[in-house]
């Protein structure tokens, strides 16, 4: 059985998803077409995603595919008409499958299916919290036990997802730059008078905007103090993150009177505001609370693969959990042949440790392992590393690389067993999702991390989730006594995360990064 999840619509980015059953348990391929095709945010048709998916799994044409799922934001029988553009692009593609093999499904329902099914779960209160859904839907509450998962509230009122795009639309930043808001908001505390009125009415499932938010324009319709500076800017930023916050907490414990699980699933845009998810993990309202590294629309294709295995094919969960890491493979030899075409650096093989030394000095290494992380966030396969311990190291990786605002923290990432000693946390973090408090004596440890209101978004990292980033991490304590690196996502400033080997050099040679670990070959630039 093979099932191929899509997502493509005018706004987010578009990806593939496939799953394979030969009788043995599902086998996983995942990617976003930005990663294959280099567009950031790419709305493609995801053609190229597809393509690499099938070659992960042994698939040699579309005629093997069983069904194809797709959420209908792409307009629900429309969705031959982008058959059709990738036939017109190619001479061997999707056009010619039948209809017969093609399902819809609700955009909500996707984000449901890919956090649920994601997690240990057996029994869990399912959030999605969006801007809109395939049937105008901002939030919706299910329900997911051993059985499946059932809708129990849905509201097309203007959620907190839209009152959130919209102030940052006002700061600024523009469409799908809602991390830069969540990373400013920390700067306008106690800063500068009171910017919104929100006036946010809470009913059940509905946290409701409409009477100071426009339809459909992520603007306001009601005057508020201009916006002139900063200053402003992070009032703005912090007023919505509160009101996110409120927001969250408010849905939680409706979940909790809801369903009555012990376990909450968040999916949906607003599943990647951290510091919202650890407020409700803070609160004790459930047992634990889990949210797909992809819970923003790069997650629908998952969803949609998940829902035509388990819900259309009947298929029942057989596995744990679902690996964050299931993009492409690259094999040694392809790793070796793009090293070999490529020059200005000196090569040493086995070099983790090498890597470390020079982490412990303050340089940039960027690190290329095994498949892809999905979601935005790097996880030490595709990332840039950096010492937490010298506070000028964020600067300089600014400067140097990312090329991002000043107020963007960068992230933590930890050996899990030593988490708790650095980190207000009592249990794994392992897609930076929870921005917990740094534990006071360690903020001048880890000043490279810990962000202007000592916290920071950690990442803890296991052997058998992060073999390598693991080993990495522990050569690093060796040399410094610091269980911590800092990890960025391995790209510059307005491109995709790097996904190829050949990208990844690409990358490092243009950048002033000072080395690239990529497998166990450590690459050293020229001076």
């Amino acid at each position: 059985m093979i099932v191929l999840g899509l997502h493509k619509d005018p706004w987010h980015n578009s990806g593939a998803t496939i799953i394979r059953d030969d009788g043995d348990g599902p086998q996983f391929a995942y990617i976003s077409e930005e990663r294959m095709d280099r567009v950031k945010d790419s709305r493609s048709f995801p053609e190229c995603s597809t393509r690499a998916c099938m070659e992960e799994l042994g698939i040699e044409g579309i005629e093997e595919i069983d069904l194809i799922v797709l959420d209908y934001i792409l307009n629900g029988d429309d969705w031959r008409q982008d058959y059709h553009q990738a036939k017109s692009r190619t001479d061997v593609f999707l056009a010619d499958v039948p209809a017969s093999k093609v399902r819809t499904v609700n955009h909500h329902l996707c984000h449901a299916f890919s956090t649920f099914y994601s997690s240990s779960f057996e029994d869990a209160a399912v959030l999605v919290i969006d801007g809109r859904g395939s049937d105008h839907e901002t939030q919706s509450l299910f329900h997911g036990t051993k059985d499946g998962l059932e809708l129990v509230e849905t509201t097309d009122a203007i959620g907190i997802g839209l009152l959130y795009a919209a102030v940052t639309n006002v700061i600024g930043f523009g469409l799908l730059q809602e991390g830069k808001t969540m990373g400013l908001a920390p700067y306008g505390d106690g800063v500068g008078s009171q910017i919104f009125d929100f006036k946010g009415e809470f009913d059940g499932i509905r946290t409701d905007y409409s009477a100071v938010c426009a339809e459909g324009k992520n603007e306001f319709k009601v005057p508020f103090k201009a916006i002139s500076n900063d200053e402003e800017q992070a009032r703005a930023a912090f007023e919505v993150q509160e009101e996110c916050e409120r927001a969250m907490l408010h849905l939680a414990e409706y979940a909790k009177a809801r369903t009555g699980s012990d376990y909450l699933c968040i999916s949906g845009g607003v599943g990647l505001n951290s510091v919202s998810n650890y407020k409700c993990l803070q609160a004790n309202i459930f047992k634990d609370v889990f949210i797909n590294p992809a819970a923003s629309d790069t997650g629908i294709p998952l969803g949609a693969a998940l829902y035509g295995y388990h819900q259309l094919c009947g298929q029942p969960k057989t596995y744990d959990t679902i690996s964050p890491f299931l993009g492409p493979s690259y094999s040694e030899d392809r790793i070796e042949t793009a090293i070999k075409a490529a020059d200005g650096f000196e090569w040493i093989r086995n070099g983790i440790d090498h890597a470390s030394e020079m982490l412990a000095k303050n340089q940039i290494v960027g690190c290329f392992q095994g498949r892809s992380e999905m979601g935005p966030r790097a996880l030490g396969n595709r990332s840039i590393l950096m010492s937490p311990i010298d506070p000028k190291n964020k600067d300089t990786l600014n400067s140097r690389v990312k090329h991002r605002e000043a107020f963007r923290p960068f992230a933590p990432a930890i050996l899990e067993e030593r988490v708790a000693e650095y980190f207000e946390i009592d249990r794994p973090s392992p897609y930076m999702l929870f921005v917990p408090t740094v534990v006071p004596d360690k903020r001048d440890i880890i000043p490279a991390v810990t962000h202007v209101d000592g916290t920071a978004r950690v990442q803890t990292v296991t052997k058998e989730r992060n073999p390598h980033f693991r080993r990495l991490v522990e050569s690093f304590e060796a040399q410094t006594g610091v269980p911590v690196l800092l990890n960025t996502s391995f790209n510059d400033n307005g491109e995709p995360i790097v996904e190829t080997p050949e990208d990844a050099i690409r990358c490092f040679l243009k950048t002033d990064i000072d080395a690239l670990l990529i497998g166990d070959h450590l690459l050293i630039k020229a001076a």
